[in-house]
């Protein structure tokens, strides 16, 4: 059966070449973030002998030593995994289609092995043997590519900003087995279900004219999609009561699942849905809409493949764009609400502000409170293991005045020796409440157990920790980054001129006075432009991956109408009738595929939506239009180009000796 799956994969070249490009750039994909990934894990994180270090011991007894100055390069590694996975997830999808697409085109073909005696299993081995002939070549082809890409990509990185250091490109050899290994696995993956399929294949599929009508919807894909929607139902209804965090990777794979239960279900609504689109057509255009509309109707699977590629890549786009812009909106929000301090103090030079310049801003009759947290990186010990954690040492008090706090747990009062404020997130994700004791170590200090007497509630303007005054580690104690300063009696209504005063006042050399709308707005804008870079890194490789798929769904799909034209070109359907046929057909599929992927991501961004919190408010709903429309308009692009060029291609083929000799 080898030597078949080999003729076959030469005869029908068209068909396995779609396959062919879609698995290499998948592998490429996946070969680029492994290599950058090993990059980021050959770059030494610790900074070596003579950082301050603690030791403390955890809920088990088990000693642990960490070392201040670490590097954090888990930013950046979930980012480049996250994007790995992006690109994992739609080479499955489309791999899985464009082989179940494929033998659905060749049933007839499958039929004719069997009619002269060929057995199920002996179709089977011939079908994953045509999927070896191509994957193997695919994945080194992909394997190349990704070699000669991954060090442009990891300087590329480095030009971001999202790595705390330059990486440099390591070692390519296990990147590449790894990403030439997930290559074979998706293309078996894909052939699997397929080849099942093809081996129930009867001898009397020889004797069929339609390729696709029949048994469109199998037991096992109808199980698939109601199980994936099931999954996704489930995940999207629990996500609002499940917090930020949780409800993260809950929005996100629930639209995933939701996403191929649509493509799985495809065959069942999508023609009546194509039908109800196309009635507008059959005025404008009788014979070609008519001819659409026909023809996403009998040609169940072949439409369902039409829209797949396209409302996979907008489903998860739109839902990783929207969750992360979602975030940094309700993030930016919550922290505009909870914001009461009219000015906000930044040092003119270096990183903090030293305490005179803290001690000059309160000295100010217009100044009403000032809250300085001074930030320091504290271990914290568990019930199993020891992490590290953002601390301050701050005033709860103070820091009620200058931002919206809400107690949850406790009372607002100085912190003495002994006791510390926490955040509601950290009570709640570690299970730590007023009057429990939390142990913690100061960096080339001491340990430290404390109790907790106070659960405050007040969004980025807590840290995880409040420490009381006097707390440090090694060297200098602690100094604030920044001051908020509130503004009492007149002096709120005329912030610029008390903005200047208190920069001549504490000297224009040392400090920055600005509005705290306006150090808002920048801060904001600092965090929407890395947010992008972070879409960027995730979404693009794959966006133009799935263009390339989309493009060689079609080029599949036209492979195999070479009989369907010339006979309504026999019939007197006219050059430009069929080619407005084709252009109908391709805007309708695509055109289904954005509503529905739209429909899914506005399910998924619904739920994530509900469980986040802004202080005094619902979150805001942020979408990234300009993307989503630039891959929608490229999806639709490329989808009529090639359908155009295809047709025109069949057209000039289009002949006697087509109908009667051709397959």
């Amino acid at each position: 059966m080898w030597r078949i799956s080999l003729c076959s994969v030469r005869h029908y070249w068209a068909l396995f070449a779609g396959t062919f490009v879609a698995l290499a750039l998948g592998v490429a994909l996946i070969g680029v973030s492994a290599s950058a990934l090993a990059a980021t894990w050959a770059v030494p994180t610790s900074p070596g002998a003579g950082s301050p270090s603690v030791t403390l011991k955890d809920g088990t007894g088990a000693v642990h030593t960490l070392t201040s100055g670490d590097l954090d390069l888990g930013g950046v590694q979930s980012v480049l995994a996250m994007a790995g996975v992006v690109s994992a997830f739609v080479t499955v999808f489309v791999i899985t289609g464009t082989c179940a697409f494929g033998i659905a085109l060749r049933r007839r073909d499958m039929g004719l092995l069997r009619l002269v005696g060929a057995g199920g299993p002996q179709v089977r081995r011939m079908v994953l043997g045509e999927s070896l002939a191509v994957a193997v070549p695919a994945a080194l082809v992909g394997c190349a590519a990704a070699a000669a890409a991954a060090p442009e990509t990891t300087r590329a990185l480095n030009g971001t900003g999202l790595a705390p250091v330059d990486l440099r490109p390591g070692p390519l050899l296990w990147p590449l087995v790894f990403a030439a290994g997930c290559g074979l696995f998706m293309a078996v993956l894909g052939t699997l279900a397929a080849s099942k399929r093809a081996a129930r294949a009867r001898p009397t599929e020889a004797l069929r004219e339609a390729d696709l009508d029949a048994r469109t919807m199998t037991v096992g894909r109808g199980v698939m999609g109601a199980v994936s929607l099931l999954t996704g139902g489930v995940m999207l209804a629990v996500a609002p009561g499940a917090g930020a965090e949780a409800a993260t990777p809950l929005a996100l794979f629930g639209t995933m699942a939701l996403a191929v239960a649509a493509t799985l279900l495809g065959p069942v609504y999508l023609p009546p849905l194509l039908r109800l689109m196309a009635l507008p057509l059959r005025w404008v255009d009788p014979v070609a809409g008519r001819l659409a509309a026909e023809s996403a109707r009998t040609s169940r699977r072949r439409t369902a493949s039409l829209v797949g590629p396209v409302l996979a890549i907008l489903a998860i786009v739109g839902a990783f764009t929207t969750v992360l812009s979602t975030t940094g909106a309700a993030t930016q929000a919550d922290d505009r609400a909870r914001t009461v301090a009219q000015l906000v103090v930044e040092p003119a030079h270096g990183d903090t502000l030293s305490a005179d310049e803290v001690v000059a801003l309160r000295a100010d009759p217009k100044v009403a409170a000032v809250s300085a947290p001074a930030a320091l990186e504290v271990a914290v010990a568990g019930p199993d293991s020891v992490w590290k954690e953002q601390a301050a040492v701050a005033d709860p008090a103070t820091l009620a005045r200058t931002h919206r706090i809400t107690v949850a747990e406790g009372s607002l009062g100085p912190l003495r020796p002994g006791t510390v404020a926490v955040s509601r997130e950290f009570a709640d994700w570690y299970g730590r409440h007023t009057g429990s004791t939390v142990t913690y170590g100061l960096f080339g200090g001491r340990t430290v157990k404390a109790r907790v007497v106070a659960v405050l509630d007040g969004g980025s303007a807590v840290p995880s920790l409040l420490l009381p005054p006097g707390s440090r580690g090694a060297g200098a104690a602690p100094a604030p980054s920044r001051a908020d300063v509130l503004l009492g009696g007149r002096a709120a209504g005329s912030v610029r001129a008390v903005a200047a005063e208190l920069t001549a006042r504490v000297g224009a050399d040392r400090v920055r006075v600005v509005p705290s709308r306006q150090w808002l707005g920048r801060t904001a804008t600092d965090q929407d432009r890395l947010n992008r870079l972070v879409l960027g890194v995730l979404t693009v490789p794959a966006s133009l991956y799935a263009l390339i798929a989309v493009a060689g769904t079609l080029v599949m799909s036209y492979s195999r109408r070479g009989r369907e034209i010339a006979g309504m070109r026999m019939l007197g359907v006219g050059v430009g009738q069929v080619r407005r046929m084709a252009l109908w057909e391709t805007l309708s599929t695509s055109v289904l595929g954005v509503l529905i992927a739209a429909g899914v991501v506005a399910l998924g961004a619904r739920a994530y939506r509900g469980a986040l919190t802004v202080f005094g408010g619902q979150a805001p709903l942020s979408v990234e239009w300009g993307m989503l429309t630039a891959l929608t308009a490229a999806c639709v692009l490329v989808g009529v180009v090639v359908s155009l060029a295809a047709t025109g291609r069949l057209l000039r083929q289009a002949n006697v000796t087509m109908v009667t000799s051709r397959q």
